[in-house]
């Protein structure tokens, strides 16, 4: 499966978000396998899927709490499990894709990040994805 880097982050970002959706996540956290998942997000077979998407997706999963951990004291006048789903699935995205899944600058990430918000949320919460990631990844 031959697909842009901007493509494979909305599909990263757009699994993260199903997963969110689909499960209450609590002090339990309960993932699907991320071969399923990936499947019913690109409608391709997992084998098809670039080791990009599939490194990235398993490895948001399994360090959810990781990321979590370290976005939470930055969240100032905020609860987690009230910011938005789309939000919070680019923050445990980037936070993966900075610290486990590839060495890339800061303000790659951050841009990635930002751009996915710019098409899919507002401008309040572009800043704000923005603020955090600038204190999360260091």
């Amino acid at each position: 499966m031959d697909i842009s880097r901007n493509k494979s982050h909305y599909i990263i970002m757009t699994v993260i978000y199903n997963e969110l959706l689909d499960h209450s996540i609590g002090n339990e956290q309960y993932f699907r396998d991320a071969n399923e998942l990936i499947e019913e997000i690109s409608e391709t077979q997992f084998d098809e899927v670039d080791d990009f998407i599939k490194n990235s997706v398993a490895l948001s999963l399994k360090n959810y709490g990781k990321a979590l951990d370290a976005i939470k004291p930055l969240l100032v006048g905020w609860e987690w499990e009230r910011i938005p789903l789309l939000t919070r699935a680019i923050l445990i995205m980037s936070y993966t894709h900075f610290y486990f899944v590839e060495k890339v600058d800061k303000k790659v990430v951050i841009n990635i990040a930002l751009d996915l918000a710019k098409k899919y949320i507002d401008l309040k919460q572009t800043k704000f994805i923005n603020a955090i990631l600038d204190g999360v990844l260091k």
